[in-house]
Order: C-alpha cells, then structure tokens, then sequence
C-alpha cells in the first residue's frame, strides 16, 4: 500500500496525501507516523535533522486519508498556527455515508461528548431550553454523488473537534463506510475509513500567495472512483460507471 504522496513542498511547508491508515504523528503505538516518514524522506536527500524540524499543524484521524500541512521551519509551523485559529485555511472532506441524507445539503449542529477511555465522540441533538454538557460541533455538508448503494457528502467543518464528522453523521443515521466504531455494516479491506481530506486552501506562511490543493483518493477503495472529480464548487461528482479524471 502506498503511504502518502506529496502534494507541494517549498521552502517553508510540506503537503502530503495520507493514503495509509498510519498516524499523523507518532503516538504510543509506536507504529511509524506520516511525520516519521517524510522526515526520512528528507533525510534520505541529504538533510540533517536540524534542517527538517517538519511539524504536522494539523492532523486527521488515523484510519482518515488526505490532505496534511507540514511545517519545515518555526516560523512557518506559527504563521500557520495562527492562520488556523484565525480560519483562514479552508478545508473540505468527502465522506461516503451508507444512507442517503434526508436534505441533501444542510448544517449539523450537536453536543459532542468525548469518552476518552474508549475513544468515542457521542453527539446528542440540541434541545431547545436545556442546557447540555460537551462541546457543540458544527459542520455544513452537500450530497455531491452516489454510487449504487453509498452516498458522498462534502463537508465543511464550522468548529474542529475529535471524531467531530464521524460523530455528527452517525447521529443523524449516516455512518461512514467502514467506521464500525461509529455504526458502519463492516470495515473496509484496506483498513481505511471513506472519510478524505480532499481539499484545502492556504496562504503560503512567507509570500503569502494562495495555494489551492487537491488531493487524489486512495487507489486502494475502487468505490472512490464513483465521485474521482468531488472537487468542492465543482457541482455533483460524476455518477458512478462513467469516465473521469483522476
């Protein structure tokens, strides 16, 4: 299985396609994280560890794939930082859901609850007058195609919050294909859930120009090539049994 792609790489940042259920960064598993990967990558060109800080500003789950933002240097891993805070990067995802959303575009708004001993997020639907614990997510999402059986959906996350769209989604009765933690029929082979971080677009932290990133699906879920051409503004993502670009 390839691990990751890279989609752009300067002076000050790195972009990869997480296309492996590996981790962003390393964690107690111990398993070699995307960050642990590409910082060999550099090193292997000759860099010494001190000119590869490489620091992820962002991270997806790791059962995720898509886009990521590496940091190479200190100043750049703030800028970015701060423009995150600020939501000056824009993020889209593309999520395959076993059941077709009764509004085919909408927005989501729960309170999240994290148990963090078994690493679930549980969302529960507001209710008017009553004052709930957790934190509230939010998100915003269109149907942009379907296959014979799933249902794509872009989502924008209004706040960003642990599990925030695997959450949401299986509240309202739409799992995530392969998401068992979260109500799915089953996994999926390559032990990735459909959920892509597709797009992302950033100001580059020194010059400050617009990037406009895509990221390819992973070629190991045949399904994605139901909606190959989901990009965000695009209109629905070509029908599934027809040619498109990767």
């Amino acid at each position: 299985m390839e691990e990751y792609r890279i989609l752009h790489e300067d002076a000050e940042i790195l972009i990869a396609d997480k296309l492996a259920p590996i981790p962003v960064q390393p964690e107690k598993s111990g398993d070699a994280s995307l960050q642990d990967l590409l910082r060999a990558e550099l090193a292997a060109r000759g860099k010494s560890a001190t000119e590869i800080p490489l620091e992820a500003v962002h991270r997806i789950d790791r059962r995720a794939s898509g886009a990521v933002i590496f940091a190479k240097t200190h100043r750049s891993l703030e800028t970015l930082c701060a423009d995150f805070r600020d939501k000056l990067v824009d993020k889209t995802y593309i999520a395959c859901v076993e059941r077709e959303p009764e509004a085919h575009q909408g927005r989501l708004e729960h309170r999240l609850v994290w148990d963090k001993r078994s690493n679930v997020v549980k969302a529960f639907k507001l209710k008017a007058g009553i004052e709930q614990k957790g934190d509230r997510g939010i998100l915003e999402y269109r149907l942009a195609g379907s296959s014979d059986r799933y249902f794509f959906l872009e989502v924008k996350l209004i706040t960003g919050k642990h599990h925030q769209i695997r959450a949401q989604l299986a509240c309202e009765g739409m799992p995530i294909r392969g998401d068992i933690k979260y109500g799915a029929r089953r996994t999926n082979r390559n032990g990735l859930l459909m959920l892509h971080a597709r797009h992302l677009v950033l100001t580059q932290p020194r010059t400050r120009e617009t990037l406009d990133i895509l990221a390819a699906f992973p070629e190991t879920e045949p399904l994605w090539a139901a909606l190959v051409d989901a990009r965000p503004g695009s209109g629905p993502g070509t029908p599934a049994g027809q040619d498109c670009p990767s």
